[in-house]
């Protein structure tokens, strides 16, 4: 406190309190995430990824309801509470827990669903720390949990073909089943990409599909290769659309609206039960088309980078987690370059 010489009267410059608004921690739980999820939405993040950080926040507000109400405020957050979180999520939280119709006892949740989870809130966390609303990121030192890499359970051939003929061509669901089947194996696309194909997505002339941005996980434009006798097949299910419904989709429902992956989900699983694929032992939905086109692509000779710009993963790594050694090609290198064909010691000798 002073005196203005001017008018002779106190003058106050500072606060007596040192709290301000925007002060490191002070920020409740609830505001702090709508803060993080309107700077997302801001960055026009996909309507799936906003929609998974509001279902993994109110996953862990409930946790954090039940084993530590006391916590209330942004800044009150530390690694052993997010860590605390991240054992309750491996061990003790079962698949569908909370929901009395679907819950699976014994079964907990995935490493790939604990790791979707801890990443968000590493998000959350990183960007609480950039706005100055964390003296330090708690989740900085969390590493997502380890799992076994399993062999993934591929069609074959002969399944491919048998789910193929499976469809019914006489009707229109189909026929455009089968067509769809041909696609996505031909092609190597996400369901939700083929179904929201339209006839302007098609260049006949270049005989490929040119998938704008906005449909691609990376927002940027693809060229996609389609073979003739496939692209035969679309143009054929267009025409029947046209002589039934007016829109431009290509894949629609019996009623014209566009198929939704659930309807094709439940309609491959009863082509596999019609030509007695064990779904338990090989799996059958949209994705292993998907898995299908890029195994048989590089063990037909497809280079790795090819493959990668035709499905657009965005790592690498995830291309190449589809290089698989045929079986009959491994054993006979094996037989070819053991050291033991080499010293030729691999028969009996005769006893003296």
């Amino acid at each position: 406190m002073s005196v203005d010489p001017r008018k002779g009267k106190a003058v106050t410059a500072k606060r007596r309190s040192g709290r301000s608004g925007k002060e490191v921690g002070f920020v409740g739980l609830d505001l702090g995430f709508d803060l993080f999820f309107n700077a997302k939405r801001a960055e026009k993040l996909r309507t799936r990824t906003l929609e998974d950080y509001q279902s993994y926040w109110r996953y862990f507000r409930e946790w954090l309801m039940e084993n530590h109400s006391e916590i209330d405020e942004v800044g009150q957050l530390d690694t052993a509470i997010l860590r605390e979180y991240m054992n309750y999520m491996s061990y003790e939280r079962t698949k569908y827990d909370g929901v009395a119709e679907r819950r699976v006892e014994g079964c907990n949740l995935s490493p790939v669903t604990v790791a979707s989870r801890l990443r968000a809130l590493k998000t959350m966390c990183k960007f609480w720390m950039s706005e100055g609303l964390m003296k330090e990121d708690p989740a900085e030192k969390l590493k997502p949990p380890r799992k076994d890499t399993e062999e993934k359970s591929v069609i074959v051939d002969e399944q491919l073909r048998d789910l193929v003929e499976a469809a019914d061509v006489d009707t229109f669901a189909g026929f455009r089943d089968r067509t769809l089947m041909l696609l996505l194996a031909d092609t190597g696309l996400r369901i939700n990409e083929a179904l929201r194909l339209e006839s302007t997505h098609l260049d006949i002339a270049s005989r490929c599909i040119r998938l704008p941005g906005h449909m691609n996980k990376n927002r940027k434009p693809r060229i996609v290769p389609v073979s003739a006798s496939v692209l035969r097949e679309l143009v054929i299910l267009m025409e029947e659309n046209r002589s039934y419904f007016d829109t431009d989709f290509i894949f629609l429902a019996n009623y014209g609206d566009p198929l939704k992956a659930d309807q094709f989900r439940k309609r491959l699983s009863q082509y596999a039960d019609k030509v007695g694929i064990d779904r338990k032992v090989t799996p059958v939905s949209p994705h292993r088309f998907r898995d299908y086109f890029c195994t048989n692509y590089l063990l037909n000779g497809g280079d790795l980078f090819t493959l990668q710009r035709i499905v657009a993963h965005a790592d690498i790594k995830t291309t190449q987690g589809y290089v698989k050694v045929n079986e009959g090609a491994m054993r006979d290198s094996h037989s070819q370059f053991s050291p033991l064909s080499r010293l030729g010691m691999t028969r009996a000798g005769k006893r003296r």
